[in-house]
């Protein structure tokens, strides 16, 4: 039995110009980074999930 595919809605008019400008602006923000020690905090639980055994 085939499987129909679904249609992507496509923005169109206002709705597009409003999006595209939202996106515009958007990507003009900092993105915000992780200190110092929350980049250790990551570090040390991705080495404790390596080592972990069942």
């Amino acid at each position: 039995m085939a499987m129909s595919i679904k249609t992507i809605p496509v923005l169109t008019g206002r709705c597009a110009v409003d999006f595209v400008s939202a996106a515009n602006a958007n990507s003009q923000n900092k993105t915000p980074k992780l200190s110092s020690q929350e980049a250790k905090r990551i570090k040390d639980v991705l080495e404790k999930s390596k080592s972990f055994t069942f």
